[in-house]
């Protein structure tokens, strides 16, 4: 066992027990001021200025459906399911990041698309008590970045099927 592992330092082969850095790619937007982000791995597709039909009764954070490629996907406002204020929002010209729930595809519509930053799982703290007015349970944590704090949604959590 010895001699294999001096034969694999040689070739120049990790060896399994160095630890492995794992990192996740995070999409950043905003909601009004604040930075958010969604794992990578969540997210179906970007699109911006598609057509949002409403659908009346249905509840006040639905802005409507869209239609991508021949399927029909609601579209809900984060601000308004948060109960956060609606400002900066336009809903005539939509930046809509399309998240895979175990509801199925969902829209959500954001104010603008920052980019895409990798984070590293030790980095990721608690979520405050109150971050921007979002309930905890649906964050996975924060983030500092270089300059500003980076709230990390929780697409699973806050897209679930209700208990009966």
């Amino acid at each position: 066992m010895e001699s294999n592992n001096t034969e694999m330092q040689v070739l120049g082969i990790k060896t399994v027990e160095e630890e492995i850095i794992h990192e996740e790619r995070v999409i950043t937007f905003r909601l009004n001021e604040e930075l958010v982000g969604i794992d990578i791995n969540d997210i179906t597709k970007i699109t911006k200025d598609v057509e949002i039909t409403p659908v009346p009764k249905t509840k006040n954070y639905i802005l409507g459906v869209m239609n991508l490629r021949g399927n029909i996907i609601p579209v809900v406002s984060l601000k308004k399911m948060f109960k956060l204020e609606d400002k900066e929002q336009d809903y005539d010209h939509p930046i809509v990041i399309v998240v895979e729930t175990e509801l199925g595809q969902i829209g959500i519509t954001v104010d603008n698309i920052e980019g895409a930053v990798k984070i590293s799982p030790e980095d990721i703290q608690p979520p405050p008590m109150n971050a921007i007015g979002i309930d905890p349970e649906y964050i996975k944590g924060v983030v500092m970045l270089s300059n500003e704090l980076l709230i990390l949604l929780d697409i699973k959590k806050i897209f679930r099927k209700e208990d009966k």
